[in-house]
């Protein structure tokens, strides 16, 4: 069984906003690609969610391979994160 015992819960479908990579705000998507291990802070609804995991460029967007144990364990989610109205969003992308 795996333990996921340090990876946050989040809502399903909810865009979250981006308030920080790597401890920095970003200000393009290269800022997710610029380290093959990144920590995110999001938020949403006054929730405030840590991500750690491995990253890929996608067209206009980044895929975020949300991995346990700080960012180098075991895959627990994908999200996607996109520019959109000013700001950076990232969304849990459905497996279907």
């Amino acid at each position: 069984m795996s333990d996921h015992s340090r990876v946050d819960d989040v809502a399903s479908g909810r865009p979250y906003a981006v308030r920080s990579v790597n401890h920095h705000p970003p200000s393009h998507l290269d800022d997710f690609t610029s380290d093959e291990v990144v920590a995110l802070v999001v938020e949403a609804g006054g929730q405030q969610v840590e991500i750690h995991g491995a990253v890929r460029r996608d067209g206009d967007a980044v895929l975020v391979y949300e991995k346990s144990a700080g960012g180098t364990g075991k895959d627990v989610r994908t999200w996607r994160v996109t520019h959109r109205d000013g700001r950076f969003e990232i969304a849990e992308r459905s497996l279907f």
